[in-house]
Formats: C-alpha cells, sequence, structure tokens
C-alpha cells in the first residue's frame, strides 16, 4: 500500500524520529488514530519493527485495513480515538496520518491521546495546514488546523515541547507533542 507523493517526505522523518528514539529497547508500541485502511500504521509496522495498533470508528475502514495488513503483523480495532479502551500509559507513540480534521472531537481525541500515551511519550500528527493558499480549495479547508490552533490545542491537552514542521509542498505538517509527568485529571 503506497504513500501518496504528499505524505511520503514526512512519513519519512516520522519514521525516522520513531527509530532514533526506539534505539536498543525492545517491543515499543504505536498507536495510529483514525487509521483508515492502514496505510501508516503497516508502513510505521514495516519500518520499525515496532508494535503497531490502528484504530478508527468505521467498521468497513477496518476491514479493509485487515485486509491491506494480510502479511504483515498489525492489530485493527474499531474504535473512536475520542473515547478510547486502552489503558493510561499504554503506548510509545501515538500517531495519526491527515485524520484529525475529520474527527468529531479532535481536542477530545488529543487528550485521549496523551492519556494512553506512556509518560516521556511521543504524539506524531501529519494533517493538512489550515489557512494557507495551498489547501484552501479543498472541501474540507474549514476543518484544518492552523499550525497555531494545532499547538494551542495540544498544549490544552497536556502536550509539552511541541514542534511543527512542513512538507516542502508547504500543504502539511507533521507535529510532534511530548507527555511529561502525572496524567492531568
Amino acid at each position: 500500500m503506497a504513500l501518496l507523493e504528499n505524505e511520503v517526505e514526512l512519513v519519512q522523518k516520522l519514521c525516522e524520529r520513531i527509530i532514533a528514539e526506539k534505539g536498543n529497547k525492545a517491543n515499543l508500541k504505536i498507536l495510529d488514530i483514525g487509521c483508515g485502511t492502514g496505510k501508516l500504521a503497516i508502513h510505521l509496522k514495516e519500518v520499525t519493527g515496532c508494535e503497531v495498533t490502528g484504530i478508527d470508528p468505521m467498521h468497513k475502514s477496518i476491514e479493509k485495513a485487515r485486509l491491506n495488513a494480510s502479511t504483515v503483523e498489525v492489530a485493527f480495532v474499531v474504535q473512536s480515538a475520542a473515547e478510547m479502551t486502552f489503558g493510561n500509559d499504554a503506548f510509545d507513540f501515538v500517531v495519526s496520518l491527515k485524520a484529525l480534521h475529520e474527527m468529531a472531537n479532535p481536542e477530545m481525541a488529543l487528550q485521549e491521546s496523551w492519556r494512553v500515551l506512556k509518560e516521556g511519550g511521543k504524539f506524531f500528527i501529519i494533517d493538512w495546514v489550515g489557512g494557507v493558499v495551498q489547501t484552501s480549495s479543498h472541501a474540507h479547508a474549514k476543518k484544518y488546523f492552523s499550525p497555531e490552533r494545532l499547538e494551542k490545542a495540544l498544549s490544552e491537552s497536556g502536550f509539552t515541547d511541541v514542534k511543527i514542521e512542513f512538507n516542502k509542498g508547504g500543504e502539511l505538517m507533521l507535529v510532534r507533542g511530548c507527555r511529561e509527568g502525572e496524567i492531568a485529571m
């Protein structure tokens, strides 16, 4: 399952960061929220060797993801990112590819992502950049986060050390947030 041309650059950077974090650690766990048909989850499993779980609220998407992963060991679960059933501190990384803007309650998805991350875990989002010429004609452009709005939403959800970088075309951003400290109640 091939990545789209505009995704390759940032997905490669995402994989490099996960591999660098992985170092000599074994059994690192990645959660892909809004995984759709499993493209990113499968790619991450193949490139990083980490244990990967993908979630999406759409049954049909998860069925397709399972078919697409027939030769790769990735778990796919029908589940909303805004109401996860995973325990606290369950994952080393949470990732999302072009899905956050599609979620009915993205702020709750961010809070839940923070909760399921282990202390020191990282959240990586690749999504469309809102408020730029390159994406202004997209049908969902009004749902896209501007970098400033996404940084604020991540900070309000408890993430620290937020970093944003853009692909060469300027239409996609890779955003990282870190989970530090105890779970906020």
